[in-house]
């Protein structure tokens, strides 16, 4: 088998490829314009969670300043990256603006992305 996503940087090595069949939703997408590829894992994930098969061209950038600033980190000055928050972040299908502006350690960053929330469950 073959990625039939012409960018794909590994179109013949996957654990597994992907069908798409007429009518597919999965992660709420539309895949009607796929219907009838095959796609790798990797570009399968991708455009399930995101939409699109291109690569993101905006990576998280890690910022000088090593100290989260959201005030209920338990561990501000520790973890392996601090991001700045920028105007227009989507990441992860949330709304960013509220944090614009600050520095979030990978824990509190992953926390937002993931689950929308800062506060710890």
């Amino acid at each position: 088998r073959r990625c039939a996503y012409a960018d794909c940087d590994k179109p013949d090595e996957s654990w597994y490829f992907y069908l798409i069949e007429e009518g597919k939703v999965t992660g709420g997408q539309d895949w009607s314009p796929l219907a009838g590829s095959v796609l790798c894992h990797a570009c399968y994930s991708r455009f399930k969670t995101r939409g699109t098969l291109e690569r993101s061209t905006q990576r998280r950038r890690t910022v000088e300043v090593r100290r989260c600033t959201y005030e209920g980190c338990e561990r501000p000055e520790h973890g392996k990256g601090f991001y700045l928050i920028e105007a227009g972040k989507t990441t992860g299908g949330r709304d960013w603006s509220k944090l614009e502006g600050s520095v979030l350690c990978d824990s509190c960053y992953a926390r937002f992305k993931d689950r929308g929330t800062l506060t710890r469950s």
